[in-house]
């Protein structure tokens, strides 16, 4: 795959929101995450009750971020609004909303989170890399598993396991799911696949509500 500049930090960690509810589960994410470093899938175990809690509080959410994006370059009109990155960039967290009938392309995340359901319903595909990943462009994957997902239900990622997946949503009003991950995910350079295909590229889906580091140098050469 295509090398890509790492993004620098960030002057301070950002809020894209007010919500104390959502401040004090990003205390607690970084409290269990310093304190399990060795062990992702102890982070995950011990986080999961505290993501339940938040997907159960009916308000913190502000609606402009339950809201779709015919912008998006995920395409389909899906939007990724940015509700918190840390200064160093090592954890995110944001929603995603999908418009009934619409679905996500096949991609993944290469880091360890929590992504929880907040609002309608959705079928996610998870699907294996099987292949020996040497070729660029060349990916074949097997489905591992079909679930259906509905609010308050929470699956975990653990690069390879989980993370390779397409989310579609089958309620008759958009979904909205909530990502807790170990990255910058919507300005890193990751995988988009197409498995009919067996094909793979590099992709970045970018914030609806803020733009990644390169698209603001190339914004500002315009200008």
């Amino acid at each position: 795959m295509t090398n890509h500049t790492k993004e620098e930090p960030l002057s301070a960690d950002q809020w894209l929101i007010e919500s104390q509810e959502l401040r004090s589960f990003v205390a607690t994410v970084r409290e269990i995450s310093a304190n399990t470093t060795d062990d992702r899938s102890q982070t995950l175990a011990r986080l999961e009750p505290y993501f339940q809690e938040l997907l159960a509080q009916p308000r913190w959410l502000p609606e402009k971020f339950a809201q779709i994006n015919p912008e998006s370059k995920m395409g389909g009109g899906i939007g990724q609004w940015l509700l918190y990155r840390s200064q160093d960039r090592s954890l995110t967290v944001f929603s995603l909303v999908i418009p009934p009938s619409a679905t996500t392309p096949v991609h993944d995340h290469l880091a360890w989170g929590l992504i929880g359901l907040y609002q309608g319903n959705q079928e996610e595909i998870v699907y294996r890399r099987v292949d020996n990943g040497e070729s660029e462009e060349y990916a074949q994957l097997e489905v591992v598993e079909v679930r259906s997902l509905q609010p308050g239900d929470i699956y975990r990622l653990l690069p390879p396991d989980g993370d390779i997946h397409a989310v579609k949503t089958t309620s008759q009003s958009a979904s909205v799911s909530i990502h807790v991950l170990g990255n910058d995910t919507g300005c890193i350079w990751r995988h988009q696949f197409i498995p009919e295909s067996h094909s793979v590229k590099s992709f970045r889906s970018g914030y609806s509500n803020v733009p990644c580091q390169e698209e603001e140098k190339e914004n500002a050469l315009i200008r």
